[in-house]
């Protein structure tokens, strides 16, 4: 009786993290994501959608200067990589305006309402996935050596 406790004992404790580990690993959302989310459930239609990607861009787009200024702080010790970000972002810029005209061209061809909020967080998008970029450059000069 005492053997099976055990047994049961050492099954249950090898079988609960094994369950654990199947369980999925949900990021934790952007707090401008979860304000987009906010804002666009309020107001589902066409216009609250727009609305609130507009709301977003604007919020990604304040995001993404103020995380380009702190990694050009971050890198003034070291003027190679501080020159070569600040190349890199005005070329992105360039790319962000060309996505943006290719964009408006997709979106150009469709016809109907919905496509109009596509369109924005298409646009949101751009600017979002950039700041995260910058974002994660900026968390790994902050690591320790």
């Amino acid at each position: 009786m005492k053997r099976l406790a055990v047994c049961l004992l050492l099954l249950v404790c090898w079988v609960g993290p094994v369950r654990g580990a199947d369980a999925p690993v949900t990021p934790r959302q952007h707090p401008i994501d979860a304000e987009v989310e906010r804002l666009a459930g309020l107001d589902p239609s066409t216009a609250g959608l727009l609305q609130a990607y507009a709301k977003g861009y604007d919020l990604w787009d304040k995001e993404l200067n103020r995380v380009y200024r702190e990694l050009m702080a971050f890198l003034a010790k070291d003027g190679k990589g501080k020159q070569a970000v600040k190349e890199a972002q005005v070329a992105w810029l360039a790319f962000r305006d060309r996505e943006f005209a290719a964009i408006d061209a997709v979106y150009a061809h469709l016809e109907g309402t919905m496509y109009r909020p596509m369109q924005a967080y298409a646009r949101l998008e751009v600017v979002k996935t950039r700041t995260l970029t910058l974002a994660d450059w900026l968390a790994l000069l902050r690591e320790p050596q």
